[in-house]
């Protein structure tokens, strides 16, 4: 049974909504896109709204997953939602259950989600929100039309150093939070500012990879090597991103980059998705350990560093 505070949020919010019920007369279908699901497909089946993973997101679902399902009634949708979740206790996957409100003016699905005490499902950030967007208008926002790419877009037609910097804060900010698309709104206005700062475009592309915009992310994090080619973390998110492809030649290629760089991780930290196409391959099984073991004692040699006192 779902709990008050799972939905006492948008309970209030369509409480709040004049005529919401009077204006839900039309059902969302087709693409839609969401932070923590990727892109999906909504279709209506037997009375009740489903939607089925397309590319997985970063949750990594598997194509046609079932990640949402439930019953549209008056401009409310009441079922079920699949995350992925983080915590000790806590299952990798979990089915959670959601109500969100449907506004058929820009027919997009909104609900706020709470998993069980204890867990967290941080690709939702904090405040536990989740926007079901039609994936038009996702694609309107970062348009790739004619062969050119979301980045290629963003270009800076009068320098403010001044603006650019608050805009960068604004995104640091929001993706230590996790939001990742308030985030991405953010670098991309820093960059629109001052296109020659390595961060905005590392902040970026680190949020659309979040966001399950994998082509995308590692235009932007392309932009960020050429701009400082000596980070390693730009070449080890670019590893992360080819992985999500598939590509194991790029993804080994920049991860090698990264720690000859000097990237450096815990133990048992890196990247599962790049963990599982590069450790799972066996003409890539001993390079790959090696790497990773060595971004470990760099990790180790690093905190050796700071410990130290005195000359």
């Amino acid at each position: 049974m779902a709990s008050v505070s799972r939905t006492i949020g948008l309970a209030a919010l369509v409480a709040a909504a004049p005529g919401a019920a009077a204006r839900a007369q039309s059902v969302p279908q087709g693409s839609y896109q969401a932070d923590v699901l990727g892109r999906v497909e909504l279709s209506a089946e037997h009375e009740r709204l489903v939607a089925y993973a397309s590319d997985g997101g970063p949750c990594r679902f598997k194509p046609q997953s079932r990640v949402l399902e439930g019953q549209l009634k008056g401009g409310v949708l009441v079922g079920q939602l699949t995350l992925c979740l983080q915590g000790a206790s806590c299952p990798a996957v979990d089915t959670l259950p959601i109500l969100a409100l449907y506004s058929p003016e820009d027919r997009s699905l909104t609900a706020y989600v709470r998993p069980r005490a204890g867990c967290l499902a941080p690709v939702l950030g904090a405040a536990g929100l989740l926007v079901l967007n039609p994936a038009q208008a996702v694609s309107e926002q970062a348009p790739v039309r004619n062969g050119t790419s979301a980045v290629a877009r963003l270009r800076t037609e009068k320098r403010n150093a001044g603006a650019a910097k608050a805009a960068l804060e604004r995104g640091n900010r929001l993706l230590g939070a996790k939001e990742w698309s308030g985030s991405a709104a953010e670098f991309e206005q820093s960059i629109t500012h001052d296109d020659r700062n390595w961060v905005a475009f590392f902040g970026l592309g680190t949020a659309w990879l979040m966001r399950g915009q994998t082509a995308d992310a590692i235009d932007a994090l392309t932009r960020a090597r050429a701009l400082n080619p000596r980070e390693s973390s730009i070449h080890y998110n670019l590893a992360c991103a080819y992985s999500r492809l598939g590509d194991k030649k790029q993804a080994l290629a920049n991860l090698g980059q990264a720690v000859k760089l000097g990237f450096a991780i815990t133990e048992g930290s890196q990247d599962q998705e790049l963990d599982r196409l590069l450790g799972s391959d066996a003409a890539s099984l001993t390079t790959y350990m090696g790497l990773i073991q060595q971004a470990v004692a760099n990790n180790k040699a690093s905190a050796g560093r700071r410990q130290q006192t005195g000359p």
